[in-house]
């Protein structure tokens, strides 16, 4: 899967926009990924180690950092 062509920072204000996106996300709910490495910003730091995830309903479209880092189309938290 193609990651972001610019290098998303693991920084406080990354992860709080990522929060508003994945922290309501169903895939995020549903698989309990708050409880998982990484708890956010999966297009940066990586998929989720939670060995049952599953994708639903991603909403990386509609988030700042996918538009501003032209990230391709990818369920971050489930594959990369």
């Amino acid at each position: 899967m193609k990651n972001s062509t610019v290098a998303i920072e693991d920084t406080d204000e990354n992860r709080q926009t990522c929060m508003k996106y994945c922290g309501s996300c169903p895939s995020y709910r549903k698989n309990n990924l708050g409880k998982y490495q990484p708890d956010s910003l999966f297009c940066g730091r990586g998929m989720s180690n939670n060995p049952e995830k599953r994708e639903d309903r991603c909403f990386c479209l509609a988030c700042e950092l996918f538009a501003s880092h032209h990230m391709a189309l990818g369920h971050f938290c489930t594959q990369r």
